[in-house]
């Protein structure tokens, strides 16, 4: 076994849970080496440690293609988790025969509550379960378990991490958190219908505002809407029920780690669902970082820094210089007054 190989043993032999992400374990293989932080070999050689792992049955993948990041070559699982412990002097337990469509979660039940949820589940394949339409994750839970709340417990178990078990076999699926937006009428955009996102709540106010009074002057119509911060990544996904659907979704928050990190990943989210990108609102960051507002934090590595901000485009280089500098620009710095005297640059986003 390689030296990689055993230092991720002993990272995974020492985590307190079952199941050890690839963010950790990324993080570990680069405590061991630090060239494997810049290295292109670096995911050929997790890749090739983690595969002695498994041979040598210290680790489980995923079972399902969609727990790996398939991004670039090799593929990596999502994650890797501790084989089944067994427990000595237990008698066996009998052999179950389970629908063709359970036999992977089967295979991974060993418990009592393991065995019960998919006795549940072959009830409702045998009751033509299958058939039916998909429908919100917690009307199937009420139906299944008595209990709306339940499967969101279940979903982080390694029946459904593993991927033997699925929302869709259950026929469920889970419903976007919905962000607050409100459309303003106004004149036609020749780019096509915005949706304005705002990061923060006060910031939406004031956009939203301004807009009303923009609108009003013949500005551009469009939706403004809250991204209620970090949970905008899935929020994005409610976008399909706005009527009419916007052509273009902008956005403007923070410019810190995290400011940039939301908007890079729902705009990853959306164009997996099919949805528009979600695209920097240019104009307004403009303003953001022609304010003299820096408020200190920590520093982010370059090469972070440059991957987080290169969502930002032709601005990415000005987003990085405030991430590596150990500052960050809260985007309240662009606030009503601003706003107000820089109507054109509102019209713009």
């Amino acid at each position: 076994m390689n030296a990689l190989a055993e230092r991720l043993a002993e990272h995974i032999a020492a985590s307190p849970v079952q199941r050890v992400e690839l963010v950790d374990l990324y993080a570990a293989a680069v405590a061991f080496d630090r060239s494997l932080a810049t290295t292109p070999s670096a995911r050929s050689e997790i890749r090739e440690a983690l595969d002695e792992l498994v041979a040598a049955g210290q680790v489980v993948f995923p079972v399902s293609r969609q727990h790996f990041d398939t991004r670039e070559e090799p593929p990596l699982p999502k994650w890797v988790r501790l084989p089944p412990r067994r427990r000595p002097g237990r008698a066996p337990r009998d052999v179950r025969v389970w629908p063709a469509a359970l036999e992977a979660a089967g295979r991974i039940a060993a418990r009592d509550n393991e065995i019960g949820v998919l006795e549940i589940a072959a009830v409702f394949l045998r009751d033509k379960g299958a058939s039916r339409p998909s429908v919100p994750v917690r009307e199937r839970s009420l139906e299944l378990f008595g209990d709306e709340k339940r499967l969101d417990r279940l979903k982080s178990t390694r029946l459904f991490t593993s991927g033997a078990l699925t929302m869709d076999l259950l026929r469920c699926h889970e419903v976007p958190i919905p962000f607050v937006s409100q459309w303003v009428a106004g004149a036609p955009d020749p780019r096509g219908t915005a949706l304005l996102i705002a990061e923060n709540h006060h910031t939406y106010t004031s956009l939203l505002e301004a807009t009303r009074l923009s609108a009003a002057a013949g500005g551009p119509a469009r939706y403004v809407g809250y991204g209620t911060g970090s949970q905008f990544p899935s929020a994005v996904l409610s976008v399909p029920l706005l009527s009419p659907p916007p052509d273009r979704i902008v956005y403007f928050g923070d410019v810190d780690l995290n400011g940039l990190q939301i908007p890079a990943t729902a705009s990853l989210n959306s164009q997996r669902a099919g949805l528009p990108v979600v695209e920097p609102a240019y104009s307004l960051y403009d303003l953001l970082f022609a304010t003299s507002y820096r408020r200190p934090a920590e520093p982010v590595a370059e090469h972070v820094a440059a991957q987080v901000a290169g969502w930002m485009g032709p601005l990415a280089g000005q987003a990085q210089d405030v991430l590596t500098a150990g500052t960050r620009i809260p985007q309240e710095a662009v606030g009503y007054e601003l706003l107000m005297a820089r109507l054109p640059a509102l019209d713009a986003a």
